[in-house]
């Protein structure tokens, strides 16, 4: 009987993970689409921002990675427009460009990491793993649903923030490190702590993505970005949230 029981057990398959690629570069779309094929992930490629736009409103995806400098309609811009339709789905840029200013475009159409290029195939694979785990199973930084910092508040249920009232427009990500930084006020986290905590990876490859993100999200909850109130700098170790407010 056990036997018979065991024998009718089955086993539960993962479901495969949809990539959508746009970029203009045959060599480089090719490339990548062998290698994550080869993952095991099911790819689908497009070499213009058009027509990823099209493919990514009529199908779903798990991730976006899109190249930046497409001609045409650029990878910004057509991250841009998905955001607007409220189209979540976590997205990779790729580029030439590796420098801040380029990172926080990258950053502020709503993009959730950036790989410059040339790139070693086996960092892509941690970078899109990572964004996968962290996007497929949300971590809770604490059992509170609202958390409050003087005119600063942080809604876990509604998945909102607001401060003095006016809902302030964050994304997933932004959004995942601030109620991070709030779930242990006045302690400091170091980059690989938010590495470990928010992105789920411990790569160190990454660490040079948290400060833009960190700017970006002062640029939206501080008064006065510069001279920051809520999200501290502790120097040679990482960030807190003000636990003096």
């Amino acid at each position: 009987m056990a036997n018979s029981a065991l024998q009718q057990v089955k086993t539960v398959e993962q479901p495969v993970r949809r990539i959508l690629i746009a970029d203009d570069d045959m060599s480089m779309r090719m490339l990548l689409a062998g290698y994550l094929r080869r993952l095991g992930y099911e790819i689908v490629e497009t070499e213009s921002g058009e027509e990823a736009l099209r493919a990514a409103l009529a199908q779903r995806f798990d991730c976006f990675i899109f190249d930046v400098t497409m001609p045409g309609m650029t990878g910004l811009e057509l991250l841009r427009r998905l955001r607007e339709r409220d189209l979540q789905t976590p997205t990779l840029f790729l580029t030439g460009l590796d420098e801040l200013d380029d990172k926080v475009a990258g950053f502020e159409a709503g993009g959730d990491d950036y790989l410059a290029k040339p790139f070693e195939p086996r960092e892509l694979e941690v970078r899109l793993e990572a964004l996968l785990r962290r996007t497929g199973v949300p971590k809770e930084p604490d059992g509170r649903e609202r958390i409050q910092f003087g005119d600063l508040v942080i809604d876990k249920r509604r998945h909102e923030v607001t401060r003095e009232g006016a809902v302030v427009d964050l994304t997933p990500l932004e959004f995942q490190i601030l109620a991070r930084l709030a779930s242990e006020p006045g302690r400091a986290w170091s980059r690989n702590d938010l590495l470990d905590q928010v992105w789920s990876t411990d790569y160190e490859g990454y660490q040079r993505n948290v400060d833009p993100h960190i700017n970006r999200l002062r640029q939206k909850i501080e008064p006065d970005p510069k001279n920051p109130r809520y999200v501290l700098t502790v120097r040679g170790v990482g960030y807190k949230l003000n636990d003096a407010i």
